[in-house]
């Protein structure tokens, strides 16, 4: 879906289907099949994020959000790599993480602790 969305908004920024089409090395009918469908998929796509999130997200922190994208970014790492993960390992990462970054932009003051809780992890 997300590969689906940055293609719509691509077009939307008024790039050249053919372009697009190279950059995700896709046949040009398929990226105009995905823009007839644009509708539907950007309908599934915002009933998939729940509204309580985009509160949530601002109730986050600086150190919070990217502490989530870096932590993103490392899953990714390791699934390429076929590295087994444990629940207890990607939380341990996070902390990990947030304790780096908190330090870096010495934030005090947002969110004495994170625990990485199962809750945060869901």
């Amino acid at each position: 879906m997300e590969t689906k969305v940055k293609i719509i908004e691509r077009v939307e920024r008024d790039e050249k289907m053919v372009d697009i089409a190279c950059s995700y090395n896709m046949n040009h009918s398929t990226t105009s099949t995905l823009l007839k469908k644009q509708d539907k998929i950007m309908e599934h796509v915002k009933s998939a994020v729940p509204r309580m999130l985009t509160i949530i997200l601002k109730k986050c922190g600086k150190v919070m959000e990217e502490m989530e994208k870096l932590l993103s970014v490392w899953l990714q790492d390791q699934h390429q790599r076929r590295v087994p993960l444990s629940l207890m390992v990607i939380q341990e990462k996070a902390k990990s993480l947030y304790e780096d970054l908190k330090r870096k932009h010495s934030e005090e003051s947002e969110d004495a602790s994170f625990n990485a809780s199962h809750g945060w992890f869901h």
